[in-house]
């Protein structure tokens, strides 16, 4: 027989399971609510990546001579004079100027324009020459032999052409184009266009002779010279250009 206190227990364990069971509720209520909305997970952004250099659009003028300005920054050698717009050199052998400017990019152009005034005996020449710099061979653009105005034999004639310097340098199977030029009197556009290890050299825009290094990845940056001897040359406009 089951006693009334016991009886009275029996009667109240739903309602203590009932209460039990609210306060679980509640408290999940209260630990939600305390915790809050899960915060975002911000997504480390990668850093920004260094624009890569952009490569100078070729033909840009990066230097251009001004003779009306004077030599000061040239280096010039005893024998030049400015007469207007242009320059003349006389008679004097190893007449030099070099170029105030030295690319910053291995591959680059240099043109300048030259008018043969006076020859007044075989062997007159100007040549356009940049030194070997260290692990770059240097390189030198000749106009050799100008001559009289007196006859000559049918083989003899003014030589264009483009050598590496040191001469043991050039490739093998790439040796030096010579070609047979006679300038005259009139004015021409010369052009040195350097490309890596290889120099192209251009009279009027039509190349006339090439050389490649066989032992460096690129020819030298300068100084740039332009060297003339034993004739009167007017020299025009030099620029050096992007390429």
């Amino acid at each position: 027989m089951i006693s009334a206190a016991h009886s009275n227990r029996l009667r109240l364990t739903p309602l203590r399971l009932s209460s039990y069971s609210l306060l679980c509720i509640l408290l999940s209520i209260l630990t939600a609510c305390a915790s809050g909305p899960t915060a975002k997970t911000a997504t480390p952004t990668a850093a920004s990546a260094k624009p890569t250099p952009t490569k100078q659009s070729a033909g840009v003028v990066l230097y251009q001579s001004n003779w009306p300005q004077g030599l000061k920054d040239w280096h010039a050698s005893a024998g030049w004079k400015v007469n207007g717009n242009t320059l003349q050199t006389d008679l004097g052998e190893n007449r030099t100027l070099q170029i105030p400017y030295t690319p910053t990019t291995p591959d680059y152009s240099v043109e300048y324009r030259v008018q043969i005034v006076n020859v007044p005996k075989d062997g007159g020449y100007f040549m356009l020459n940049a030194d070997p710099a260290t692990g770059k061979d240097g390189y030198q653009a000749h106009i050799l032999n100008l001559l009289t105005a007196a006859p000559h034999g049918y083989a003899t004639h003014p030589l264009s052409e483009i050598v590496i310097e040191p001469f043991e340098h050039e490739m093998d199977d790439a040796s030096p184009q010579v070609l047979d030029f006679v300038p005259g009197s009139k004015w021409h556009t010369y052009r040195v266009d350097i490309q890596g290890a290889r120099a192209l050299f251009y009279v009027d825009g039509m190349r006339t002779s090439r050389a490649y290094s066989a032992k460096t990845n690129n020819l030298s940056q300068g100084p740039i010279r332009l060297v003339c001897g034993k004739a009167i040359l007017n020299i025009g406009q030099i620029r050096v250009l992007s390429l």
